[in-house]
C-alpha cells in the first residue's frame, strides 16, 4: 500500500476509490505516529498518486494522540522456548557441552487513540482550486513484541566475548515479564486522560 516509511515522513498510496483513499492515509498515519511515539514531528507529508487526480499532496497535523488499553502489569504472562546448544568455557570453566537456553517474549497489545487534522492541496496551487480541509479521530491496534534479556542471567559461555544465556524457564520469564512492565511504565505517561 506504501513505501518509504523508514522516515515516516513520505509515502505513498496507490489509486483506489476516493471513499478509500482517506481510510487508508489515515490508516498509514496512525501507524506511523504508533510506531515512532518519540519523533517529535507532528507532521506528515504525503505523496498522492492516483485518486483524486486534482489533488498532489497531503499535509497530516497532529492535534492531540494517547494511548489507551494499556495491559495490567500484574497480568502479563510470557512465552517461553527452548533449544538445546553446545556452549564452550560454561561459566568460565574448561567445561564444554550441550546445555538446554531459553528464549521468553510478552506481547504487549494496546491502541493509540489520535485526533488528526488534514489538508489535500490542489495539483497547480491554490489559484486551481481550493484545498480540502478536515479532521477526524480515531484509533489504531499496536502490537509490541518485549523479549527476556539474557544479560540478567548470570548463566554464561566463551570467554571473548562473553554471550549470556538463560538456563532456567524462569529467570527467562522474569527477565520478559520485568523488561515488559518496564515499557508499559514508558508508555503510562502517553496514556488517555
Amino acid at each position: 500500500m506504501w513505501t518509504g516509511l523508514e522516515s515516516c515522513e513520505v509515502f505513498y498510496i496507490i489509486p483506489m476509490p476516493d471513499s478509500k483513499i482517506l481510510v487508508a492515509i489515515l490508516f498509514a498515519t496512525a501507524f506511523c505516529f504508533a510506531q515512532n511515539i518519540n519523533a517529535n514531528s507532528r507532521s506528515v507529508n504525503v505523496m498522492v498518486k492516483g485518486l483524486p487526480a486534482q489533488y498532489t499532496s497531503l499535509r497530516i497535523d497532529t492535534l492531540s494522540r494517547c494511548i489507551q488499553n494499556l495491559p495490567d502489569p500484574n497480568s502479563l504472562v510470557a512465552s517461553v522456548d527452548g533449544r538445546t546448544e553446545y556452549l564452550k568455557r560454561i561459566s568460565g570453566t574448561d567445561k564444554n557441552d550441550y546445555v538446554k537456553v531459553w528464549n521468553s517474549k510478552v506481547q504487549l497489545v494496546y491502541q493509540w487513540k489520535y485526533k488528526l487534522q488534514y489538508l489535500l492541496m490542489p495539483q497547480g496551487g491554490l489559484d486551481a482550486q481550493a484545498p480540502v480541509f478536515h479532521e477526524t479521530e480515531g484509533t489504531a491496534p499496536v502490537s509490541e513484541t518485549i523479549a527476556g534479556d539474557p544479560q540478567d542471567s548470570e548463566f554464561f559461555a566463551f570467554s571473548s566475548p562473553r554471550r549470556y544465556y538463560f538456563d532456567s524457564q524462569e529467570v527467562a520469564q522474569n527477565s520478559a515479564v520485568k523488561r515488559a512492565r518496564q515499557r508499559i511504565t514508558e508508555l503510562k505517561g502517553l496514556e488517555c486522560k
